[in-house]
C-alpha cells in the first residue's frame, strides 16, 4: 500500500473525509509518523499552526501538503490540513480526538470543511484574481480563530467557533466565484 493509500484508509476508517491534494503533490506524500503525512520534511509539529503561517508570510516556501493529527493534554487535539499550492496558502487546524470532544459532530464538521476546501482548491487554480502574483491565505482553526486575506480584500477575521470557520470558508469560496451558497 502506498503512503497516500495508507492516509486515505486511515482517514476513511476514522470517519473523516480525505481532502484534495493536487496530483503533483499527492505522488510525493510520505508517511513521516503516526498520523503524519507530508510532502516536505517536518521540523516543527503541525500542531504549531503559527509557525507554518509565519513561514509563508516571511519567506519563499515550495509547494507542499501536510495531513496530520496531533495535540496534547486531554482535549487539545486537532486534524491539520495545510496546503501551499501556487497562490493558495490554506491552513486548517480542526479540533478532533480530544477526551471531551464530540467525535461524531467533529467528524461531520471536518467533512464539511474539507468539502469546502476541495472547492476552494479547485477554484483557486483557475482564479484570474490570483494570477498577478497575489496570494490567497486562509487560516481556519477551532482553537485560534480564523481569517482570510486576498488581493484587494482587507483581512477578514473570525472567532474560534465552528460556524465562524465554516462562514470564513464559504466567504472565500464566494469571493473565488466558486459557489452560490449563502455566506
Amino acid at each position: 500500500m502506498t503512503d497516500i493509500e495508507n492516509a486515505k484508509q486511515l482517514f476513511r476508517e476514522s470517519g473523516l473525509a480525505f481532502p484534495t491534494i493536487p496530483e503533483t503533490l499527492a505522488k510525493g506524500l510520505k508517511k513521516q509518523g503516526e498520523w503524519l503525512f507530508s510532502t516536505r520534511d517536518i521540523d516543527v509539529s503541525p500542531y504549531n499552526l503559527d509557525h507554518y503561517i509565519r513561514e509563508v508570510e516571511g519567506t519563499h516556501v515550495e509547494d507542499y501538503a501536510i495531513l496530520a493529527h496531533s495535540g496534547h493534554g486531554a482535549n487539545s487535539y486537532a486534524i491539520q490540513y495545510y496546503l501551499v499550492y501556487g497562490a493558495l496558502r490554506l491552513f486548517l487546524h480542526l479540533g478532533w480526538g480530544g477526551a471531551y470532544m464530540d467525535a461524531a459532530a467533529d467528524s461531520a464538521k471536518i467533512r464539511e470543511c474539507f468539502a469546502l476546501a476541495d472547492e476552494i482548491v479547485l477554484a483557486a487554480q483557475n482564479e484570474a484574481k490570483l494570477e498577478a502574483g497575489g496570494r490567497l491565505t486562509i487560516v481556519g482553526s477551532d482553537f485560534y480563530g480564523s481569517f482570510w486575506s486576498a488581493p484587494g480584500v482587507n483581512q477578514r477575521t473570525y472567532d474560534a467557533k465552528s460556524q465562524s470557520l465554516l462562514k470564513a470558508l464559504r466567504e472565500v469560496l464566494h469571493w473565488l466565484g466558486g459557489t452560490n451558497r449563502l455566506v
